[in-house]
């Protein structure tokens, strides 16, 4: 009976040999191997798992304590345990990963389990024997007469199949992780993204790149440059988007540079003193 449980176990969990945190992985990265990134720190010890409370909040500070998202996993299944995520933290490398788990419903029914079935039959048997005749010899005749009983038993064996059904009930979940890798020391310190519609509309100009991070100690951080400031010049050199301003920053690495920014609708101008790459 209990190789029939596990067996039954095994189809339940026919699944549960993927891991969903692999499964359902979406790489951040734009598939670029970190192991050659020259702004990366490669992490040499077991990732660190640390429970999340709140997904944009802890986005934010992962991000203003210099550490770059390599992407996440994000589904729904039942428990999941935390060996499935170490295993994928490693696989791509991430030194932290930011975990969050919310119970949504609980599955219930019943399964099928077909067993070989056997019966064994016992069969008794029982009677009387009734026997008479002649005997004939040299010296004449004689007759004879009588009765007798019996009684025993056989057994046989039937074979066959037996289904029952077994009853489970299983809790399922909300899952989500990030998985983060820590970055070198910053040539500037933000984090940036294009300009969206509104924004544009606001500002009336298509260029420039918004703040939405600034690294803890960067250069920025230490000029008071704030998360949804603007970013229009280095020095005399426009900036259309993130992407320009990401490339831009190399040439300037450890210049005191002029960083005219926007901050609710007026402008800014700040004298910065940018890091040298490590």
């Amino acid at each position: 009976m209990k190789r029939a449980l596990l067996t039954m176990l095994i189809l339940f969990c026919s699944g549960c040999a993927t891991n969903p945190f692999h499964q359902f992985y979406q790489d951040r990265t734009g598939g670029i191997d970190i192991t050659t990134a020259p702004n990366i720190i490669l992490s040499t010890g077991e990732p660190k798992i640390y429970s999340g409370s709140n997904l944009e909040a802890d986005k934010q500070k992962m991000l203003e304590d210099g550490y770059s998202l390599l992407g996440f996993s994000s589904f729904n299944a039942g428990n999941v345990g935390k060996r499935q995520l170490v295993k994928q933290a490693k696989k791509v490398k991430a030194e932290v990963v930011v975990f969050y788990s919310q119970y949504t419903n609980t599955i219930s029914g019943s399964m099928p389990l077909t067993l070989p079935d056997t019966t064994t039959v016992t069969t008794n048997h029982s009677g009387t024997g009734f026997n008479s005749g002649n005997i004939h010899g040299y010296g004449g005749f004689a007759s004879y007469s009588g009765s007798g009983s019996y009684y025993g038993s056989s057994t046989s064996t039937i074979y066959g199949l037996k289904t029952t059904y077994i009853p489970y009930s299983q809790n399922r979940y909300d899952y989500f992780a990030s998985f983060w890798i820590k970055m070198k020391r910053p040539i500037f310190g933000v984090f940036m993204d294009d300009l969206p519609s509104e924004l544009r509309e606001k500002i009336g100009s298509n260029k420039g790149a918004l703040v939405i991070a600034v690294i803890n100690g960067s250069p920025a951080f230490m000029s008071d440059v704030l998360k949804g400031d603007i970013v229009r010049k280095i020095d005399d050199t426009e900036i259309i988007d993130a992407k320009i301003l990401h490339e831009l920053l190399p040439k300037f690495a450890g210049q005191v540079v002029t960083v005219e920014l926007i901050r609710d609708g007026k402008n800014i101008t700040k004298q910065i003193k940018l890091n040298k790459p490590e």
